[in-house]
């Protein structure tokens, strides 16, 4: 059984942080998002911006639609439970908002990067299935310390900051640059010099997570790097 989706009160300081940092963000988004995402977005009816959203609400929408539900955390949890709960198609979030000083630099993500960012996509039947898929090989690589760090430079490159070719153009998609506007503005100005993605190439490219992007991976074809992602998980045994 699923935990509770208990969230604490919030005041009309933190509400309209959140309709600031949403309505700023979706403005700045269009014509660089990708439809995948905008489209998910317009869909999340729990998630909007007139106030902070209920988690219970949004997991119901994400449940109906592909299966997904959410989990609360207080914050970055260990490799091991993050895979573990996406094996089981659970999101994580936490539920505390940025202050208004903090609008475009945070240490660690808060909600609105956890639900703005990550969870319209998961709305998506294809990407949803990667994510589960993701997760399941994570489960199955506990204690791999060299093939779980392939697999998060996968997540970092992929759905933290992946861009995505939409009808020949390249359209940002991960929720790292979705829930930031300093980093939206400055990924799209990289747009032009943007590294094809390989499994080989995104795996061994290392990240750091205290600076702002300068590499980003242009992602052609979701079912493909569930395909790429299973064959290198089934080589390794």
């Amino acid at each position: 059984m699923n935990a509770p989706l208990i969230q604490p009160l919030y005041d009309e300081v933190q509400h309209g942080t959140w309709s600031l940092l949403y309505g700023r963000q979706r403005e700045n988004l269009t014509g660089k998002a990708a439809h995948l995402y905008l489209d998910a977005l317009d869909q999340m009816s729990a998630l909007t911006d007139a106030a902070i959203p209920r988690v219970d609400r949004m997991a119901e929408q994400l449940q109906a639609t592909t299966g997904w539900s959410l989990a609360i955390v207080p914050g970055l949890i260990p490799v091991d439970d993050f895979f573990a709960l996406l094996a089981q198609r659970q999101f994580c979030t936490s539920t505390w908002v940025r202050r208004r000083d903090q609008l475009d630099y945070l240490e660690e993500p808060d909600m609105f990067h956890d639900t703005f960012g990550h969870v319209p996509p998961l709305m998506n039947p294809e990407f949803a299935l990667f994510m589960q898929r993701f997760g399941e090989i994570g489960v199955a690589l506990r204690g791999n310390e060299q093939a779980v760090l392939a697999l998060q430079r996968l997540y970092w490159f992929f759905v933290e900051f992946g861009f995505v070719e939409e009808q020949g153009v390249s359209k940002a998609f991960g929720a790292g640059i979705m829930s930031s506007y300093g980093e939206t503005n400055h990924a799209w100005a990289q747009r032009l010099d943007l590294r094809k993605f390989t499994l080989d190439g995104v795996m061994s490219t290392p990240f750091t997570t205290t600076e702002i992007q300068t590499t980003y991976f242009l992602i052609q074809d979701i079912p493909e790097v569930i395909r790429e992602m299973e064959a290198w998980h089934a080589g390794l045994s």
